[in-house]
């Protein structure tokens, strides 16, 4: 299939090879998923890609947070499918297929966990573990209207996952509710600890608000008029937590210039060594961004990056959180996956509003609140650095009392 074809839809699952836990623990009695870059023992971990899985073998262990999910009684359904190379926020696939977006099945899953939100959403399994770097969890999570979690950077162990951009890749989780979400976040981080809802406010960014489609601003609204009931609330600019010219474009260029320098150390001596199989797309991806990119000017990013991080967190450290819709447009349908398309503004808005959290390595949910002619919105949360089970504690006490 030509990279540009209208997609076949397809099932979520590279594969079905199920492992039944031999104990029970918090998570008995529910199922799930892992994404094709997540390490299974004596399986090849294909990471969406043929040319990966003609030049590398077998695993011998799985992956950490596999081993934590099977020790904590889940039953394992099997992988699912991936962008290319992890690669991708559209969740298209040109050898593999698309997996259906269920809830709007004429538009894209979204990437790069796109088989692991369409498990969930498919309510296939009951959760599924994917990785995030520049939103490759929230934003399928978002167009599938189901739940996402990007961790604080660390928080969860990356050993036996397949890097992308090291210093920003993330394991995720994607479930059916907020209470499942919250399980499997305890084990994952192995901590049970809520921590205090005591005298939060939220804080809606005016930025991504006034950036956003008008579909989205209009089916979000009564929500967001819910939390202001709910909770005590102010609208903020990013440029008045950070700097007087931090914007999402702003960001969206730091988090593409850092992640191109680090994907083309990831990838780099694999391509020119092994010369692998690549899809049309992803090749001029990684040969006109991630290689061309220009290595001088990186410790002025890793500069810009570390003040912003240290701005975000000491801010919301002082018990705040933000608010703000996880994607700025509806998810694109099939029929407009165009050249033209992808080389227009969709990836770079959507990158932009994602980098709040990935640049600074803080958490961030997105929650399923409306839908716009049957196409999902997620309106994303993000608290300071290493209070992930505070935030999903909030988020849970929030969808109850506000959707």
């Amino acid at each position: 299939m030509n990279q540009f074809d209208t997609p076949n839809m397809s099932d979520p699952f590279i594969n079905k090879n199920k492992i039944i836990p031999s104990c029970t623990g918090k998570l008995s009695g529910l199922s799930f998923a892992i994404k094709d870059n997540i390490d299974v023992a004596n399986e090849i971990t294909g990471y969406g890609s043929p040319g990966w899985i003609n030049t590398h073998s077998k695993p011998v262990v799985n992956a950490i947070c596999l081993e934590q999910l099977l020790n904590s009684g889940a039953n394992f359904q099997g992988k699912t499918k991936s962008d290319e190379l992890a690669y991708s926020l559209i969740g298209v696939n040109s050898f593999y297929g698309t997996p259906l977006n269920p809830k709007a099945p004429d538009r894209v899953p979204g990437g790069s966990s796109s088989g692991s939100a369409s498990a969930v959403a498919s309510e296939l399994v009951d959760f599924a573990i994917g990785t995030d770097t520049g939103g490759s969890v929230r934003v399928p999570a978002s167009n599938c209207g189901v739940w996402g979690y990007r961790p604080s950077y660390g928080a969860i162990s990356v050993a036996g996952v397949l890097a992308l951009a090291p210093s920003f890749d993330t394991v995720g989780i994607i479930a059916q509710t907020g209470e499942n979400l919250e399980k499997v976040m305890q084990v994952l981080l192995a901590e049970n600890d809520k921590g205090s809802n005591d005298f939060l406010s939220v804080c809606f960014i005016d930025d991504v608000f006034q950036m956003s489609d008008r579909q989205i601003l209009d089916k979000i609204t009564p929500g967001l008029n819910k939390i202001s009931a709910f909770s005590k609330v102010q609208t903020i600019r990013l440029a008045e937590i950070t700097d007087p010219h931090i914007n999402c474009n702003w960001l969206f260029e730091q988090l593409g210039f850092l992640l191109s320098t680090e994907i083309w150390n990831t990838f780099g001596a694999w391509i020119k060594n092994e010369k692998p199989k690549l899809s049309p797309g992803v090749e001029y991806n990684l040969r006109s961004y991630a290689k061309s990119a220009n290595r001088k000017d990186i410790q002025t990013s890793l500069s810009a990056k570390k003040a912003f991080q240290n701005k975000i967190n000491n801010f919301l450290c002082e018990g705040k959180i933000l608010c703000f819709p996880t994607t700025v447009d509806l998810a694109p349908r099939l029929d407009e996956l165009t050249p033209d398309f992808l080389a227009g503004d969709y990836i770079p808005r959507a990158m932009g509003v994602n980098a709040i959290s990935s640049l600074s390595r803080a958490p961030q949910i997105t929650i399923p609140v409306a839908e716009a002619n049957g196409v999902p919105i997620g309106l994303s949360f993000v608290a300071g650095y290493g209070q992930d089970m505070m935030l999903i504690n909030f988020c849970n006490q929030l969808y109850s009392k506000c959707f």
